[in-house]
């Protein structure tokens, strides 16, 4: 989550604002605590990246 805001030159604050989520939540993706995140919360941090699902699940971190 970190690599994929950063390499738009946000951080991470401001992609979980942009996107309407919440800071506990991703808190818990970010530590491992949450293993299977929501979909809605996946298509929020990427309403905040600028980015669709389909560019998030192509990225080659899921290869």
């Amino acid at each position: 989550m970190k690599e994929l805001a950063a390499e738009r030159h946000m951080t991470i604050h401001q992609v979980i604002q942009k996107g309407g989520l919440n800071q506990a939540t991703i808190s818990e993706l970010m530590s491992g605590r949450t293993k299977h995140p929501k979909v809605s919360t996946i298509q929020k941090f990427c309403i905040g990246l600028d980015i669709g699902l389909n560019e998030f699940f192509d990225d080659k971190r899921f290869s």
